[in-house]
Parts: C-alpha cells; sequence; structure tokens
C-alpha cells in the first residue's frame, strides 16, 4: 500500500489540475481522485480534516463546470469522499451545497444531485438492529447541516449579517418549487428515517404540505410532494398522525377550498393510505366522507367506528343521486384508490359484510355516476374488480379442524419415501380414504406423482425426493439493509422509475427463450424458482437442463429467488413442513450457484400470520415478496386470452397518480403466451413509458450483495454442474412434443424420452431400443 506522503503528494498533483483550461485534462484528474478515494490508501483523510476539506472545496467548484462530463465526474468523487472525511467537515459541506441551491448563476439540479450522492452513500441505520455509532454521526451531521436548509430560511453564511437564506422547499419568486429539492427530502427520509426527531418530521411535513395546499405548483413538483409525505408518514408517531389526519379535516372543510386543492388533498389521502396501509387504516372512516363527496354523493351511508362501511343500513328505498358537475376523472380515480386500501383493512367478518350488503348499493352508486359520464364499461371492469382484489387480500383463515399435513423430516441424499400403509382394496385416497399402497401416489387432480397436485401425506410424491449435498440450516442469517424481512410483507417496489417483472414456478421448456428475449431488450427481472414441480424434476439435478438455465439468470444479471421445493401452499402445512420447503429448495440452489437466496415469495402468495408462515419466514431470514400488478396470466394462455393480461398491465400504468410509481409484477414463465406473447407487450409499453426494468432488489434499492447469502462451509468445486458434455443441454426444449437434431425432450412436458421415430415420451417404447440419447 502506497504510503501517506505519496498519496498526499498525488492528490495535490491532481488537484493542480482541475484548474486546467483542457476539461478532457480536468475530467481525466478526476478519474484519477475517484480511483484514490475509493482504495484503502486514502482511508488517512478520516483524520485530516484539512486535506479533506480541501478536496471538498475543489469538487464544489468542479460542480459548477461548464462541461457536463466533468460535473458528472465530481458527483461520482462526492460519494467516497464523504465515507473518509471527518463527520466534523461533512455538515459544513452539506452547508455549502444547500447554498449552492439557491445561486442564481448555475444550474440548482446539480447541487441537488450532489445532496443526494452524498445522503445515500453515508452509513444509515440497519432495519432490526440499533443504529451504529457512524449511522449516528451521519444522521447529526444531516441533521445539522441539511434538514434546516430544507424547512424553512436560515442566516446567510457569506451575506451581510442578518440576510437570510430561503428554505430549499420554499417557493423561489422566479424559480418555483423545486422537485429536486423535494428529491432530496425523499432521499433523507428513506436513510436516515428512523432517526428523524419528532420536530423534524413536522417541519417537513409542514414544509411539504405548504407545497400540496399551493393550486400553482405544477404537476411535477406536486406528484413528488405526494411522494415526500407518503415517505414522510411512515415515521410519525400516533399523535403526530392524528394531528396530520386533523389538518387534513381542516383543509377539506375550508370554506376556501378549490377544486384543485380538494384533488391534491384526495391524493393525498389515497397516496398514504397506500404507503402506510395498517398504520393509516383506523383514520380512514375519519377521511371518507370528503372522498365520496368529491363524487358528487349526497347520501352516502355513515361510516363507523369499527373501521367498515355498514353499507346496509342503507334500504332499498334510499335513492343514490350524483351530482356531475364537481367531480373530474381524476377525483374518481382518486376515490378507487382510498377505497381499495380501505377495503383491504376491513376485519374478515366485516369484509363479509361488506360484500353482500354494501357491494350492490356502492356499486349501484358508482353505476348511476359512470352512466351519467358514458363510462359504464369502466365501472364493471374496474369497480368489480377492486373490490375482488380487495377481497384477495385477506387470505382465508383455515377452519379450526383443519388438520395439517406431514412431510418428511429434512434429510439429505437421494431419498425416497417412507414406507405406507396399505389401507385396503379401495382406489381412493386422501383425509377421508387412507394412505395409498406402497409406491404408489395419491393426487387431488391432474399428475398422481407430481408436486403441487400430489398429497405429500398419502402416497408417494416427487416432492420427497430430496436434493443432495449438506443442508444449509447452520447458515448465520444476519438480517442486514433496509428492505424488511419478514414477517412483513413486500407488495411494492420503492425506487421511483422502476418496474420489476417477476416469473414464478420456472424454470420450465419456456424459460430459455424468455432469457433470449430479456438479452434483447437488455432487461432484468427476478426468477422465483421451485425446486421440484410439475414434474420437471429436481432442478439440481445433472440429467436435467435446469441448472444450466439457473446459471445462466445468475450471469446475465437476474435475480435468483425462491418459491420453495414443491410449490405447496405455506399456510396449510405444518411449520417443519414449511422449513423443508425453503430449506431443501436452498440446498438445490446452492449445489447449482454456490449461495442461497434471501429473497422468497410463497406460493399462491398464501403465507398467513395466523399459521405462523410469516414468523417462520422472518426467522430463516427472508424477505417476503408479493406484488401490485397481477396479469393473471396463468387464466390466459391462450393468443386471444393473453390481451387480458396485457390488458391489466396497461391499465395499471396508465392509472398511475405519480408518473415514475414503481410497480411490481408477477407473471410465469411456464405459460408459452406469456413469454412469447406477453412478456414483449411489457417490455415495450414500460420503456416508452420512460421506465427500466429492474430486480426485485433493485427496485427496492438493496444492493446486490445483500441478495444472496453465502455457505461458507460449502466446497464450491462439489456444486453440481450443468453436464455440459451432452448435446441435450445446447438445444431448445420441445415445446411440441417433437424431438431430433434441434430440440431435446429433457425437460418437457410430454416425457424425457426422445424415441427413434422423433417424439417425447416417458414409456418404454421411447425410452428403450432405438432411443436417441442426445436429445433426451
Amino acid at each position: 500500500m502506497a504510503d501517506r506522503h505519496s498519496v498526499q503528494l498525488s492528490l495535490n498533483s491532481l488537484l493542480s489540475k482541475l484548474g486546467d483550461p483542457d476539461p478532457d485534462m480536468r475530467y481525466m484528474s478526476l478519474n484519477d481522485l475517484l480511483g484514490i478515494l475509493n482504495s484503502p490508501s486514502s482511508t488517512f483523510l478520516a483524520h485530516d480534516q484539512g486535506g479533506s476539506s480541501a478536496l471538498a472545496e475543489c469538487l464544489l467548484k468542479a460542480l459548477d463546470d461548464q462541461h457536463g462530463d466533468v460535473q458528472n465526474q465530481a458527483l461520482k468523487c462526492l460519494g467516497p469522499l464523504v465515507l473518509r472525511m471527518p463527520f466534523e467537515s461533512l455538515a459544513s459541506l452539506l452547508e455549502k451545497l444547500t447554498n449552492l441551491t439557491a445561486s442564481q448563476t448555475i444550474d440548482t439540479s446539480v447541487p441537488n444531485t450532489a445532496l443526494r450522492y452524498i445522503v445515500t452513500a453515508l452509513p444509515r441505520p440497519q432495519a432490526g438492529q440499533p443504529p451504529s455509532q457512524e449511522a449516528n454521526m451521519a444522521y447529526s451531521a444531516v441533521s445539522r447541516g441539511l434538514i434546516p436548509r430544507l424547512t424553512g430560511p436560515t442566516p446567510s453564511p457569506t451575506s451581510r449579517r442578518g440576510s437570510i437564506v430561503k428554505g430549499m422547499l420554499e417557493k423561489d419568486p422566479s424559480k418555483g418549487f423545486s422537485s429536486d429539492a423535494i428529491d432530496v427530502l425523499i432521499q433523507v427520509v428513506a436513510c436516515f428515517g428512523p432517526l428523524l426527531k419528532e420536530p423534524e418530521l413536522t417541519a417537513l411535513q409542514n414544509s411539504v404540505m405548504s407545497i400540496i395546499d399551493n393550486d400553482t405548483a405544477g404537476t411535477v413538483v406536486t406528484k413528488r410532494a405526494l411522494a415526500a409525505i407518503s415517505a414522510l408518514v411512515l415515521h410519525f408517531s400516533d399523535a403526530q398522525l392524528s394531528a396530520f389526519v386533523g389538518g387534513l379535516v381542516q383543509r377539506f372543510n375550508s370554506p376556501q377550498l378549490s377544486t384543485v386543492h380538494r384533488r391534491h388533498l384526495i391524493a393525498t389521502v389515497g397516496g398514504v393510505a397506500k404507503s402506510a396501509p395498517a398504520k393509516f387504516g383506523p383514520h380512514l372512516p375519519t377521511l371518507a366522507p370528503f372522498i365520496f363527496s368529491a363524487v358528487g354523493e349526497d347520501n352516502l351511508p355513515q361510516v363507523s367506528h369499527d373501521r367498515c362501511f355498514q353499507l346496509n343500513r342503507l334500504g332499498p328505498s334510499r335513492r343514490i343521486t350524483t351530482t356531475t358537475t364537481t367531480t373530474s376523472p381524476a377525483s374518481l380515480s382518486f376515490f378507487f384508490l382510498l377505497f381499495s386500501h380501505y377495503t383491504s383493512h376491513c376485519p374478515h367478518q366485516a369484509i363479509y359484510c361488506f360484500h353482500y350488503s354494501a357491494y350492490y348499493p356502492t356499486l349501484h352508486f358508482i353505476t348511476v355516476y359512470l352512466l351519467n359520464m358514458h363510462m359504464l364499461r369502466l365501472v364493471v371492469v374496474y369497480g368489480l374488480g377492486l373490490v375482488a382484489c380487495s377481497t384477495a387480500r385477506n387470505i382465508v383463515n383455515l377452519q379450526p379442524d383443519h388438520q395439517g399435513t406431514r412431510l418428511l423430516p429434512l434429510t439429505h441424499g437421494n431419498s425416497s419415501a417412507p414406507e405406507l400403509v396399505e389401507r385396503g382394496v379401495s382406489t381412493r385416497c386422501g383425509p377421508e380414504f387412507g394412505k395409498c399402497a406402497p409406491g404408489k401416489c395419491c393426487s387431488t387432480a391432474g399428475n398422481h406423482c407430481s408436486s403441487p397436485d400430489c398429497q405429500i401425506d398419502y402416497g408417494h410424491c416427487d416432492a420427497h425426493i430430496t436434493p443432495g449435498g449438506p443442508p444449509t440450516d447452520k447458515i448465520p442469517r444476519p438480517l442486514t439493509g433496509n428492505v424488511p424481512y419478514g414477517p412483513r410483507f413486500i407488495r411494492s417496489c420503492t425506487v421511483p422509475g422502476t418496474i420489476a417483472l417477476t416469473f414464478d414456478d420456472g424454470p420450465k421448456e419456456y424459460t430459455q427463450d424468455l432469457l433470449d428475449l430479456l438479452d434483447k431488450y437488455q432487461a432484468k427481472v427476478t426468477f422465483f424458482v421451485t425446486g421440484n414441480n410439475n414434474a420437471k424434476g429436481e432442478i439440481d439435478s445433472p440429467g436435467m437442463p435446469w441448472a444450466s438455465l439457473i446459471q445462466r439468470m445468475h450471469r446475465s444479471g437476474h435475480q435468483v429467488a425462491s418459491h420453495t421445493w414443491s410449490h405447496q401452499d405455506l399456510s396449510k402445512v405444518t411449520q417443519s413442513q414449511r422449513r423443508v420447503q425453503l430449506l431443501w429448495n436452498e440446498v438445490a440452489l446452492r449445489n447449482i450457484l454456490g449461495t442461497i437466496p434471501t429473497y422468497m415469495r410463497p406460493p399462491y402468495s398464501s403465507c398467513t400470520a395466523e399459521s405462523g408462515c410469516l414468523n417462520d419466514l422472518g426467522a430463516l431470514g427472508y424477505h417476503v415478496i408479493l406484488y401490485d400488478i397481477d396479469t393473471e396470466d396463468y387464466s390466459h394462455d391462450s393468443p386471444e386470452a393473453i390481451q387480458r393480461s396485457k390488458d391489466i398491465f396497461d391499465r395499471n400504468l396508465d392509472s398511475r397518480i405519480e408518473f415514475d410509481r414503481p410497480w411490481l409484477v408477477i407473471a410465469h414463465d411456464v405459460h408459452e403466451q406469456t413469454v412469447h406473447n406477453l412478456t414483449e407487450h411489457m417490455l415495450k409499453k414500460l420503456l416508452a413509458e420512460g421506465y427500466r426494468a429492474v430486480t426485485v432488489g433493485e427496485c427496492l434499492g438493496d444492493p446486490p450483495e445483500l441478495w444472496y447469502r453465502k455457505d461458507d462451509n460449502f466446497d464450491e468445486r462439489n456444486a453440481r454442474k450443468s453436464n455440459k458434455s451432452k448435446n441435450s443441454f445446447t438445444k431448445a426444449i420441445s415445446v411440441d412434443g417433437m424431438c431430433g437434431t434441434q430440440t431435446t425432450c429433457l425437460g418437457s412436458r410430454f416425457g424425457p424420452c426422445c424415441s427413434s421415430t422423433g417424439f417425447c415420451g416417458n414409456m418404454s417404447s421411447f425410452c428403450g431400443a432405438g432411443c436417441q440419447p442426445d436429445s433426451g
């Protein structure tokens, strides 16, 4: 490692070149400076306040460079610099950057971007852990040097005594409100929200609401302000939240309330309800009447304090009237948004009451209104779908007499099901009839021996076949990073401008084509992989093509996550079975990749708190991922029907309030129309709308190194490799039952063997004499 003196000389030389008239020289100097700041040789700057301050001053000047490449390189240097400089100098750097945001001579987006770079680079509190000393010190610098400048006027450090500098979130007479400043606030809340003090939260809330209250703020600025208040409310105390709701009520009741202002307030309620549904849910009865009044309803029912509408109080004689002159389509969309979040927080028994007593009068009201607006088709699609989605969010509780099934204890190496008790001559099996004869399989439907149709407690199933290799249950599972782990669900992305496309149940015969398509569009996605379902065989089996496909996913930058071993409903199995479903899939994925995932999606999106599922997934260190767009592609796997899935995707994007609102989408790479039709449509649509197709980890702001856990006791040289000596793995998997020089039967739904006549199957006529080993 270079000594401090030589590094200091190099830094001084580079800094002297930043004043060179040649922009290429300035750019290369900053590039070299970035290399030094990222190397261990620059750690001495943490104890050199003068040197680090001089570096900061030079970078501040470079931010005002007339060449964009030089500016961008200076921005990149700020992140590693703030990790090297003393925290005493950090507050001063932040103050200087905030002063630049008030400059009338430079593009203020540059210092605002610099502030976001710095805040993102600083140490921050980690979820579920006490804040470190470094995180506390970083927050202290942000609290002293940045937050006061965001929220209000402060004394000017450079002008005459008594002069002040406007707050970054205040309206500038010539430039108006700054959306860049709001983005800085959002980044501060995202990184240091848990540490923000109540006075800071209140001051930030007041600054943001002053923008929302301003009818002339503009669409872009207002949307960013709505995103900011939705982020802030996550950290409000109960008292703060009650005061915030009280402020909204006062605004709704104001006699000076304009149509534009009311629309902004409704959007605020909808955004906060989506951001913090459980926290905000108890306050929705207070705000619901203002939302309903916005769509012109004079006779809407009262809202009871048990958090659910008692719409059954509306008798059939109560006539619902509408007034179309006061309502805009935007207000109606906000009403639907709030309505969906409201119903999702009713208790199960009240949901029942709502659906049967409230559904018809509510739908009647909306229908009358939309008939006047000539929008009946919209209400049928949107209104019915809304109620259905609200119902789906509340997974039905298991009955008290439900009998959990028992899976085999966790063992390793190739194993078979234990000997099963023969139950007599009947061919029926299951809970009411008993177990099958030894070696026989008991199905609910479809393939008798293939999961998830095969009943694992009443006969032999392919789910009983375990992956080889050492177990993973002793791997340390620290809960690192800022993304929540179980028992919390994650239903949506957080990084603006991103869409996370996800594909469940694979890999399967169409996955290779999907990977080719993603390469074409340079898109990244997340694959929630099952270990052994739908008769595909174990994913880590050397005799199958799945390992090579999973390795390609990983190598291409896609995220590989878990969807359990055999796609069992995790709410309906025992705790030991749940662990087996996760741990066996970990073993298989570790055998393929050398690591295990930290992200998973429960099959059927079913994982109730009552069953203990969410706590179990949290104990295993998993992020539990759901979605906010369900393409329903599993119901539309035909060239004609897949249009419905396209419409679902398009309708969600077109109805968004924030132009860069992120989305988390579920689809399935086991369906032909999903891969060969729907996916390209989604990619074209999201790119046209200015989005990026990213992994779930990226859309949540989670660094890639936290998407997986390493098994330090596992020798990667022992990982199962795909058998690349076989020609089969370089061929396409058969999708039409035919095989030969270009296609293989391995992994197809027709059977693994390629007969002498070129057809796939699993009987002796296919796998016996004349079988083509290079194609199956």
